[in-house]
Parts: structure tokens; C-alpha cells; sequence
């Protein structure tokens, strides 16, 4: 028993030995600063670790009113939109203030402050910034331009929330989803594209892609013979590579997927190109393998063709 207390008190004895903040930073961290506590067996690496922590709280702690109205208009973040979101968020956490440091017998700790406000004030101009530009995109005449609104305005929204998050309250817009989505919609059915995409039979690929456009709301039209009265054209290929692979028994391709818009006039406007390798007992496994993230890809990316 008297061994059992004994280690006890030494146990005791060690934690006392860490500073209050450790465990609950609330008790130095103003109301104005948002904070979060690293650990490291380097100091470099617990600075890191409270930095990493200030930008994990922007993921986990802001609710997102806006998905809802998205989701129900079969709306989404492009890729190119989300990184942007995410660049920006981690420019502003670059602003973040290493308060403590405390060294243990095993490691460090260190504790990272973000001042709300002038984070907040940074999101505010990006959002100006964002919102200049929606008006200029929606008093164009360009319905290619029209269409490119809605990435805007996603984008701005994502950013507003965050803003919220900080400041407590949200930067007005001067629009709403719903008129962006009409917008968009009523714009790009006023392009018929002729969509054509060379690949082995049976095609796999193409109609995936004449799905993708139609969701944004493009008139479509495909395959061989006269298309003379489409406004646009979207074409490409996909193609697969054999990889060296030193396993028996199981094959590896590269697959590449390469599109192009153009004009009536057959000048290019835009391309994407996306590559992945899979492996698989044959060449069909592989490409059954691949056939997921190519069209996630095509789902997320295809609104940043640029067709214009």
C-alpha cells in the first residue's frame, strides 16, 4: 500500500511539473485569440504540431450551412475551388503566434494563438475580392463567363463561413445560390457541345463525361456524323501505357484521360488531363480498377474545362 501511494505522489509530482496550459489553454488564451496546444520531441516539431492544430480547427468546428442548398441543387466544390479554399485557410493560419513553450523530460509543448480578428479582417478581403469579381462576371454578357459564377460563388461562401467562425457573424452577399444556379444553368443551356472521346470499345469513358456536362446543364450531343449546329466541341482520348511490373501473376498500366474545348471555330479554350496507374491479374482488372477514379475525377474537375 505504501508503495502504491509512493508512486502515486511521484506520478503526481511529474504532472505538476507541466504548466496549466498544457491541458487546458483556455486558461491564458484570450476570448480574442483562437489557440491549440503541439507536442513534439523536437520544439520545432511541437510548434508544428500547434499550428497544425489552429488549422484543423477550421475543418472540424465550422458548420456548414451552405452544403445543405449545394447538395440539393446537385452543386459541388470543384477540386480547383477547394484547394483554393484550403490555400488561403492556410495562408491566414501563417499568421499564427507561438504564446509558450515547455520542455519535459520527453519532448516539448507549444502553444499557438491566432488573433480572430485580424484572420478574420484577411478572409474579409479575399471575400471583397471575390465579390468584385462576381459582379463583373454577372453583368458579362459571355454565357461561358455566366457559368464560370457558381465556382466564384462557392468558393465565397466557403470562405464567409470561415470569416463567421472567427468573427461571429457573416459578410453579406449580393446574390444567392439559387440565382448563381439559375444563372448558370439558363447560360450553358444555350450551348450545344458535341462531345466526342477516342477509346477502345465499348466506350466506358464518354458516357460518363456526356453525363458529367449534362448535370451542369450543357445540351449534348455525341458520336460520328454532322454536327455542324453545335456551338462547342469537346473532344479527347483515353489511352493506356504498360508499366514494368516484377510480380507474376499481375499486369500495371498507366491510364491517361486527355480533353480539349473548342470553339466553333476550333479554337481551344480549355484541356484537362488526369493520369492513374492500377494493377491488376489482366489488363481488364486494371482498367476495372481505374475506371472509379477517372470518373470521380471527370465528376469533380469537369466544370473547369473552360468552355467559352
Amino acid at each position: 500500500m505504501k508503495y502504491i501511494l509512493a508512486s502515486f505522489l511521484f506520478f503526481g509530482s511529474v504532472l505538476a511539473k507541466d504548466p496549466s496550459w498544457v491541458l487546458n489553454p483556455s486558461r491564458i488564451c484570450k476570448k480574442s485569440q483562437l489557440c491549440a496546444v503541439g507536442e513534439g520531441v523536437s520544439l520545432n516539431r511541437a510548434e508544428t504540431e500547434a499550428r497544425l492544430g489552429i488549422s484543423k480547427v477550421f475543418k472540424t468546428q465550422i458548420k456548414s450551412k451552405f452544403t445543405t442548398s449545394l447538395t440539393s441543387k446537385n452543386g459541388s466544390m470543384s477540386e480547383q475551388t477547394s484547394d483554393e479554399v484550403e490555400e488561403t485557410t492556410n495562408g491566414i493560419v501563417e499568421g499564427v503566434e507561438i504564446l509558450k513553450t515547455h520542455e519535459t523530460e520527453t519532448g516539448f509543448y507549444a502553444l499557438a494563438a491566432l488573433d480572430k480578428r485580424k484572420a478574420a479582417q484577411a478572409l474579409k478581403t479575399q471575400i471583397e475580392m471575390l465579390d468584385d469579381k462576381l459582379k463583373v462576371l454577372m453583368s458579362e454578357d459571355s454565357d461561358a463567363l455566366k457559368i464560370q459564377v457558381e465556382q466564384v460563388y462557392i468558393k465565397r461562401q466557403a470562405l464567409n463561413e470561415r470569416y463567421a467562425f472567427l468573427s461571429g457573424f457573416e459578410l453579406p452577399s449580393m446574390t444567392s445560390y439559387e440565382k448563381v444556379f439559375k444563372a448558370r444553368r439558363d447560360a450553358a443551356a444555350k450551348l450545344l457541345l458535341h462531345v466526342k472521346l477516342k477509346e477502345e470499345t465499348p466506350k466506358f469513358i464518354e458516357p460518363i463525361l456526356v453525363q458529367s456536362l449534362g448535370k451542369i446543364g450543357y445540351r449534348i450531343t455525341s458520336g460520328e456524323g454532322n454536327h455542324s449546329n453545335a456551338t462547342h466541341k469537346v473532344w479527347g482520348e483515353y489511352t493506356s501505357e504498360q508499366q514494368h511490373l516484377k510480380v507474376d501473376g499481375f499486369v500495371k498500366y498507366r491510364f491517361l484521360l486527355s480533353l480539349k474545348a473548342m470553339n466553333k471555330k476550333n479554337i481551344e479554350s480549355g484541356n484537362l488531363t488526369f493520369s492513374v496507374v492500377e494493377t491488376g491479374r489482366s489488363y481488364k482488372q486494371a482498367k476495372e480498377n481505374a475506371l472509379p477514379l477517372i470518373k470521380e475525377y471527370i465528376e469533380k474537375n469537369i466544370d473547369q474545362l473552360n468552355i467559352e
